[in-house]
């Protein structure tokens, strides 16, 4: 029973929103047709056609022609189904991008003892270019090794 009584309770507010929101629309639509008429009789007062008024105000017009078209037939369209998946194309001229490598900085000093070149001596200065073989090296067991197994002075 109480159920009910929430029930009849609920529609009763539902009516009362809904009575109050068709007086707000005839007010509106009651205003609508004053401002209309008083537009109208301007017009006729300075000679100007409607055509012309509305030439002038094309810009504001088109807007809000545009925005009542957008409302109106996201309201009455249904929701657009997505189309499947096509496989996705590879773009020309792009590459992805590589895995960031670990760079091993090898300190300036005299390395020798590699595998490849066990007899000569390699000659790292301060600020320059390390020699490829040496940082391939490095890169392969780790700097640390490369130093205790490699490292002159």
């Amino acid at each position: 029973m109480a159920n009910i009584e929430k029930q009849i309770e609920v529609l009763r507010a539902e009516i009362t929103r809904l009575e109050k929101e068709q007086q707000r629309a005839e007010q509106e639509r009651k205003a609508l047709q004053n401002v209309s008429e008083q537009i109208t009789a301007i017009l006729k007062e300075n000679d100007v056609t409607f055509e012309a008024y509305i030439g002038y105000q094309l810009k504001k017009v088109s807007r809000i022609v545009q925005k009542l078209e957008t409302k109106h037939s996201s309201k009455t369209a249904p929701p657009a189904k997505k189309a499947p998946k096509s496989r996705a194309t590879g773009k020309r001229g792009q590459t992805k991008p590589s895995k960031a490598k670990i760079t091993v900085k090898i300190p300036a000093g005299q390395y020798n003892k590699l595998p490849t070149q066990p007899d000569q001596v390699f000659e790292v200065k301060e600020k320059g270019p390390r020699p490829k073989i040496l940082k391939a090296y490095a890169e392969e067991i780790g700097l640390e090794a490369f130093l205790n197994q490699c490292r002159i002075n």
